[in-house]
């Protein structure tokens, strides 16, 4: 068999025109040649209609072959007979080359992103959450991002003619790789360099580590979950979240929200209006802390003042100007403050040299072991079992004894005060707890008395001379005065 024929698009359609003694018949074919249409007009002045046998001659001689239409060609030869006209009748279709798709990239973290004019989605209980405005495609180091689909080569079409219509290939997409992304051997699979959010402009794939917003985290930007660095040069307004992995910047104040980051968080201040919490895996630093819960692996710094917070701090809080006043402060690198409490005697609870995650387990404890003993205390009217009573008492103090035993590098039940130590503060070092019954004037450091039970309260000593080390040498200096008293 001979090869197809291929042929161009025509610049303009092909017109035939045919006049005989009873009718004119006109066939015209599209400029892609892919459809013939006819118009038919009888003669008023006689003569024979169009017959069967005229019409495939005519066909036949214009070489219009492919795609004929058998209903097409009734309709036209009945109406011929009856002698009526037919304007654009469809006599032959033959098949429309189809175009390649265009290349395409194909993203392996999600289907698609989300953009800011998506319709906000509602839960099931109909509910729509207005703070979800964009996705995050974060992805880790070495996962693969995305891979790209080469482009469709198309189908064929064939005209009237019998000729074949080449296809026409799709376009290859842009290998445009951006930051933090490596095309694979393959061609084909893009993979992340870096960890951070999978970005798309235009054709354009990055993985971003480091992610800025030039104002607000509000209803605009939406909460924020992000593989790296975030550096907000705005608010953080209340009820949204921001949850990084590389640490975080605030330019300004955070709300009631909830901030959380494996690396360092510093801001301008917070009030947590009470709900506001802030998890981090490093350090925090801020100006001022108010009504909001922080916990913290590294140290906290605040420049101006804590207010009613509830800190739980593995390193040391430290107050550079202002005061620590009301609610909880665990630290377990020690705490230092110009001012400690208020004039308003506000009750303020201060831990140094404990973990706070221990001390919830203690209290977890107690709590446990006065449930059993009322619930002992209730049966035993009845006759409780004095032996598993006791078995399940043993067993509770032996756990106990087994948290106060565990010790930390990072310990140091110390308290410095620069300034002035307020009456209603509650002070726990080690072991050991004390309310404050009046103010006292600093600078001042304060240590566990370990040989005598309380408090020591000595000149002011830098955080970093740890209060074991005061200690062991007022433990030396009694011990020599032992040695003297009693000579061997």
């Amino acid at each position: 068999m001979a090869d197809p024929l291929f042929v161009k698009e025509p610049s303009s359609e092909s017109r035939f025109e045919i006049k005989r003694y009873g009718y004119t018949l006109i066939l015209q074919v599209s400029a892609d040649g892919v459809e013939c249409g006819c118009s038919y007009e009888p003669s008023g002045t006689g003569g024979t209609p169009l017959t069967g046998d005229e019409l495939q001659s005519f066909l036949t001689q214009f070489k219009i072959n492919t795609g004929i239409l058998p209903e097409a060609q009734a309709t036209l030869l009945n109406t011929a007979a009856s002698g009526k006209a037919v304007a654009e009748l469809v006599l032959a279709r033959g098949t429309e080359m189809v175009p390649g798709e265009d290349g395409q990239l194909v993203l392996a973290v999600s289907d698609a992103l989300s953009g800011d004019d998506e319709e906000p989605e509602a839960n099931e209980s109909g509910i729509v959450n207005l703070r979800k405005v964009q996705s995050f495609l974060n992805v880790e180091a070495g996962q693969l991002v995305a891979t790209i689909v080469a482009p469709g080569p198309g189908q064929p079409g064939v005209t009237v003619f019998g000729k074949e219509i080449p296809p026409e290939p799709g376009k290859p997409i842009p290998q445009a790789l951006g930051l933090n992304t490596r095309l694979d051997e393959d061609g084909r699979s893009i993979f992340a360099e870096a960890p951070g959010r999978v970005c798309v402009k235009e054709s354009e794939i990055s993985v971003e580590d480091v992610y800025e917003i030039d104002g607000d985290v509000g209803f605009k930007i939406g909460n924020i979950l992000f593989k790296g660095f975030v550096e907000i040069k705005g608010d953080v307004l209340d009820g949204f979240s921001v949850k990084t992995t590389g640490g975080l910047k605030v330019h300004g104040i955070i709300g009631a929200c909830t901030i959380e980051s494996d690396g360092d968080i510093s801001f301008s201040g917070m009030n947590g209006q009470g709900t506001g919490t802030v998890t981090c895996g490093g350090s925090v630093s801020a100006n001022y802390i108010y009504d909001a819960s922080i916990e913290c692996a590294g140290d906290l710094t605040v420049e101006v003042e804590v207010r009613n917070a509830q800190i739980r701090c593995l390193g040391a809080v430290c107050v550079t100007k202002g005061g620590l006043s009301g609610g909880e402060c665990f630290a377990l690198g020690g705490i230092e403050s110009a001012i400690l409490g208020n004039l308003a005697s506000l009750y303020t609870r201060i831990v140094a040299g404990v973990h706070y995650r221990d001390q919830e387990e203690l209290n977890l404890l107690f709590h446990e072991l006065k449930q059993l003993i009322a619930q002992y205390q209730s049966a035993s009217k009845d006759g409780g079992d004095v032996k598993e009573f006791t078995r399940q008492r043993a067993a509770i103090s032996q756990q106990t004894q087994q948290v106060r035993s565990r010790s930390y590098e990072r310990s140091n039940p110390k308290i410095n005060v620069r300034k002035v130590l307020y009456e209603g503060v509650n002070i726990t070092l080690g072991n050991m707890s004390e309310n404050v019954k009046e103010a006292r004037k600093g600078p001042l450091s304060i240590i566990e008395n370990t040989l005598e039970g309380g408090f020591r309260y000595l000149g002011l000593t830098p955080l970093t001379f740890p209060a074991q080390t005061i200690e062991q040498t007022f433990i030396q200096q009694y011990q020599l005065e032992q040695k003297r008293q009693n000579p061997a």
